[in-house]
């Protein structure tokens, strides 16, 4: 993977911990808890496809782990799909806060559906009927 190229540097120290959250993250969606940055940011530029598909997950798990849905957009603003999009791609900041703010409403909403049916299958609601 050494001829891939290399993640963009961070350029501050928000931004930096924007990226190790989303690496923390990530080490648990993909079950790679030794996977450092440069490696899961070229593994996944490789396939766009997983690479949202990684941002879904990453999000879902922010939001389960109480993260707030601005610190996960920020979060994922810092992932390889993204980074890679604007730093290589040229695609625009704008695009992808679009892009990140999306998903993350997305990643609510599933939140949101999983625990109501979480809710409405417990035995207290069933007493509550």
């Amino acid at each position: 993977m050494s001829d891939l190229p290399k993640p963009p540097d961070t350029r501050t120290e928000a931004a930096k911990a924007a990226r190790e959250s989303y690496l923390e993250l990530a080490r648990r969606v993909i079950g790679e808890p030794t996977i450092d940055y440069t490696q899961l940011y070229q593994r996944f530029i490789q396939n766009e496809w997983s690479a949202i598909k990684l941002d879904d997950e990453v999000s879902l798990a922010a939001l389960k782990s109480g993260k707030s849905p601005k610190d996960d957009c920020i979060a994922l603003l810092q992932g390889p799909y993204v980074q890679h999009q604007v730093y290589v791609k040229d695609v625009l900041r704008a695009t992808m806060t679009r892009y990140a703010k999306a998903t993350v409403g997305e990643a609510q909403k599933q939140f949101r559906e999983r625990r109501q049916r979480r809710i409405q299958k417990s035995p207290e609601s069933e007493l509550e009927r």
